[in-house]
This record gives structure tokens, sequence and C-alpha cells, in this order.
């Protein structure tokens, strides 16, 4: 049996919010995303957060094209924020804007309607196009070219799969990918791809999708090399700099100077 309890968590959020956001015409799966970014944000008592479109898809249980569609139109009506565009394969930061003043209604217009007279549309069809001239001469003849059989040499292109909605690759691509990096980080990526591609004019998107992941996925993988480095180079270079500074202080004492320059002060600090 369920039993949730405030000790194991709680999201704190203003009334006057809840209220708000019930009078508001939002359907389900607009609510539904709401609810995710209040929990990863007000619920970790933050503002902000970076929430790729699958994150919030799986946490809603919902299909991924409509997440995004209804999460653009919360965006559009200034209901959710994106404080920050994503990069590479970092998703883009949003937020929930709490000044429901600047949130714009939902366009609900109905549709033009025909005039009527005694209840049959009084609207006359008229045909103004030119008339069809038909052309009775005989067709001309197509002039045969002759290419020798040694001089063709056709391939079939393979056939490009989508993943997402603006990301394509073949089979092929994809496999080796994920034999190279793993299939999740290529699948996280991917997404990030599209995500971005999403927001951006169809001319500025990515050409070649499968260069685009290598060179994305390298990035990050080098961000996080950079972030720990490995225990031994660590101690190397530690050691180093020890090794160093005793040898200029053996020659310091040599001079008859034993005084620690502020340069050395530094560079022990940083062990």
């Amino acid at each position: 049996m369920a039993n949730p309890q405030l000790e194991d968590g709680y999201t704190q959020l203003a009334n006057e919010l809840l209220e708000q956001a019930a009078l508001h015409k939002f359907n389900g799966t607009q609510y539904a995303i709401i609810l995710v970014i209040w929990r990863y944000t007000y619920g970790f008592k933050r503002k902000e957060h970076q929430l790729a479109t699958g994150f919030i898809a799986k946490a809603v249980g919902a299909d991924l094209s409509g997440v995004k569609e209804e999460l653009n139109k919360l965006i559009e009506r200034r209901v959710v924020l994106v404080t920050k565009e994503g990069k590479g394969p970092r998703p883009r930061s949003l937020s929930f804007n709490k000044n429901y003043e600047e949130w714009l209604p939902v366009d609900n217009s109905p549709p033009l309607s025909k005039k009527a007279s005694g209840g049959r549309s009084s609207t006359i069809m008229v045909d103004n196009s030119p008339p069809i001239v038909v052309d009775n001469s005989p067709p001309k003849k197509e002039k045969r070219k002759y290419i020798k059989k040694g001089d063709i040499y056709m391939s079939e292109s393979p056939k490009k799969l989508k993943f997402h909605d603006t990301v394509f690759l073949t089979l092929e691509q994809y496999e080796k990918l994920c034999a190279e990096f793993g299939k999740q980080r290529v699948d996280d990526t991917i997404e990030a791809l599209d995500e971005w591609q999403s927001n951006k004019k169809p001319s500025q998107h990515k050409k070649d999708h499968n260069k685009t992941l290598r060179v994305w996925i390298k990035k990050d993988l080098e961000r996080a090399k950079a972030r720990f480095k490995p225990m031994a180079q660590r101690n190397k270079e530690e050691l180093d700099i020890l090794n160093q500074f005793y040898e200029e202080g053996a020659a310091r004492e040599a001079n008859g100077s034993s005084k620690v320059s502020y340069d050395d002060q530094d560079r022990l600090s940083l062990l």
C-alpha cells in the first residue's frame, strides 16, 4: 500500500499558483508537463533546471512527439520559459513563469462561417481560369543518348532512418556509434541534437548528423576527462612540483637565501 510522507520530500508551491493553473485552459498533457517542471525545480528548491524533452516524456508517460508539441505551446504562451539554450548534448534549461499575468491565452477563435440565405449557402463559385488549349501536334521524338556500359557505375545509397523528429542516420551509422560510444550515450546525444534542431530554422539544421553526433560525444568525453584526472597523473604532477620546489630551495640555501618566494607559495597551495 502506498503511503507517501512529507518526511520523504515535498514540493513547496504557492497556493496562488495552484489557483491560477486551475483557472487557465490547459489540456491534460500540458498539466502533466507543468507538474514535472514544478517537481524538478521547486521540488529541489531551485528556479530552473536542465530538462530534456525525452526526460519529460518519460516522467509524463506520454509520446515524445506529443510532449514536444505541448511543451512548445506552453513556451509560446510564456507559461514555461527557456532560461538557457541547450549546447551540444546538454539540454536547455526550463523554468516555470510564476508571473501568471504574462501568460498568453489560448487562441480558441471559431472558424469563419459561411453566410446563409434561406438555409443554403449564397456563395457562387465562378471559374475564371483561362480555356485549355489543346495541342494536336505530334509528340517530339526524344534523342537517345548511348553510353558505354563500362562508363556507368551506380550505387544505391543506404536508406536513412528517422531518429526522433529531425535526426536521420543509416542503420550502419547508428550501430557503429553505439559500438564506439555505447547505446545510452548515443541515444542521449541524438535526443539533444533533435531538441537543438527543433528550436532552429530548417536552414540552420546540421547537414551531416552522423558527423555532428561524433563531434558532440567526443567533446563531452573530453570535458569529462578534463574534470576527472587519473590519480596516478595527479600524484605525478604533485611530485613534480615538490621536486622542483626542493631543487630551487637547495639552490637558494647554497646562495645564502632561504626565504620562500610568492610564486613558490602559490605552487605549494595547489598541492
